[in-house]
């Protein structure tokens, strides 16, 4: 699946690369905060960033995850709202910033820009309403195979990247139970771990599994 930085004409990305500022974050670095005011929308062109949000002290919930090419936060700085949830690199990135006034003038002033914010809003509704659904399920395989799910369709290698506390964060468990789960699915051949890395070979088998649970 390519990413928006990937469908966009080169210019358009020209023009977002003119009215940005681009910024380098090291991992673990904050790039926003929750309940700050969404003055800038980010573009990764390097690097990966995940949203997360603090039920209370110790305790993190991966709301979000993003890679090279995807633009992310669009909703709060679209209404002028503030960001849902707070930003923070996993790795050294480099992420394009454009200040709010000048996104909002180039999404009036551009079919191509306008267009692929809608259908990135739309994948964004969708995504929100399958993170729900998963969470609301009192079942921990059917809520670490939808992760696993959702993160390889992004991948092109098969590999999972994120550590099991992430994807367990992700899903709403503990680390001890994603990691017996994760076992038990590559006991049904459904996943492979290779020196303690996740694989997904047969997409479509996990797929099915997900479907008939």
């Amino acid at each position: 699946m390519k990413s928006f930085w990937e469908k966009i004409s080169e210019d358009l990305r020209g023009e977002l690369r003119k009215f940005g500022h681009l910024r380098t974050f090291y991992s673990d670095e904050i790039i926003f905060d929750f309940g700050g005011k969404a003055n800038n929308l980010p573009i990764i062109i390097e690097g990966k960033v995940k949203m997360v949000r603090y039920p209370e002290l110790g305790k993190e919930v991966i709301i979000g995850l993003f890679q090279s090419g995807d633009m992310f936060a669009m909703p709060p700085v679209i209404d002028g709202g503030v960001y849902p949830a707070t930003a923070v690199s996993l790795e050294e990135s480099k992420i394009l910033m454009i200040y709010r006034d000048d996104f909002l003038k180039l999404m009036q002033n551009d079919a191509e820009l306008s267009g692929n914010v809608t259908l990135l809003m739309c994948g964004l509704l969708r995504d929100t309403a399958a993170t729900i659904q998963n969470l609301a399920t009192s079942s921990p395989e059917q809520r670490i195979a939808n992760v696993l799910l959702q993160l390889s369709e992004k991948q092109t290698d098969g590999k999972i990247s994120l550590r099991r506390q992430d994807i367990a964060e992700m899903a709403g468990l503990t680390t001890e139970t994603t990691i017996r789960v994760i076992r038990k699915l590559a006991d049904k051949n459904l996943v492979k771990i290779v020196r303690g890395k996740i694989f997904i070979e047969q997409l479509e088998r996990l797929r099915d599994f997900v479907n008939q649970i």
